[in-house]
């Protein structure tokens, strides 16, 4: 195939009619997390960096008060839902459309409380009286792949061996938590195959392969019925953050979780498809 032929696509990005993805910046009320350019301390220095992510591209603020890094003190319900209360309101009262990520069912119904638009619930078990108040608030639920319970439970067990079917897994999994959420009344399902909370045990090689074998078959989630959300992961060196971030790009998710906005906005621009 050539340019000359009129079905040629320099830029398998954009498609034709290809939107591109909703993008969540990340904004970090946990003074432990390991990416400490995202950490802010307070209202005013997650509203600096909120319209910092926006400028960039990001449509949405994720904001969290619990970090995964695997050797920090961990903290209870309350000390979170104290971090990112304060920052909620402000977000609010500003006008910035803002979810909360959190494994915690208690966070997730208080979020709602404090006007959050999306939850993005990265534990395993998502509890009715939870998918009851997202349903209520009308809010939208991002279901994330979570084999060890929370990422506190993580950190506790052994590594599980990695399936044989990772993606199939993935799915089986998924499928009865987005049907519970159905059934609850939750009008927008976002599914998470899960390319950044994984076990701290799982060396550098193993953890890409397993990343790259998602993204590589995401169009086997799609039998889910529901919208994706890719994470960018974020590598230590900008030129493997930049190339996670096209392979995510390729896979063509409708949301993308980044630190870095600006990264997929200039891929995007790149690739001939317009950051809205």
């Amino acid at each position: 195939m050539t340019a000359a032929d009129p079905s040629y696509d320099p830029s398998p990005t954009a498609p034709p009619g290809l939107r591109p993805p909703k993008l969540l910046g990340v904004v970090n009320l946990s003074p432990e997390s390991m990416v400490r350019d995202s950490i802010v301390r307070g209202p005013a220095e997650a509203l600096e960096r909120a319209r910092a992510l926006q400028t960039e591209g990001a449509q949405m603020i994720d904001l969290g008060g619990r970090s995964i890094t695997p050797d920090v003190p961990q903290i209870d319900d309350d000390e979170e839902q104290g971090r990112i209360a304060p920052t909620a309101a402000r977000m609010r009262d500003e006008g910035v459309p803002f979810s909360v990520d959190t494994w915690s069912p208690a966070t997730a119904i208080a979020a709602l409380g404090w006007g959050a638009d999306l939850i993005n619930f990265t534990g395993q078990e998502a509890s009715l009286p939870m998918l009851d108040a997202i349903a209520s608030a009308d809010a939208s639920l991002i279901l994330t792949y979570m084999p060890y319970g929370n990422a506190y439970e993580m950190r506790s067990q052994p590594r599980a061996a990695t399936p044989a079917d990772l993606v199939g897994e993935i799915v089986a999994s998924l499928k009865p938590r987005v049907a519970a959420a159905r059934a609850a009344g939750v009008r927008e399902i976002i599914v998470d195959p899960n390319l950044g909370i994984i076990h701290p045990d799982t060396d550098d090689f193993e953890k890409i392969h397993r990343q790259l074998e998602i993204i590589w078959q995401a169009e086997r989630l799609r039998s889910l019925g529901c919208p994706l959300l890719f994470y960018a992961a974020r590598k230590p060196e900008r030129l493997a953050r930049i190339m996670m971030a096209s392979a995510v790009l390729h896979a063509q998710p409708e949301y993308v979780r980044t630190h870095e906005p600006r990264i997929l906005r200039e891929l995007m621009r790149a690739g001939g498809q317009a950051a809205s």
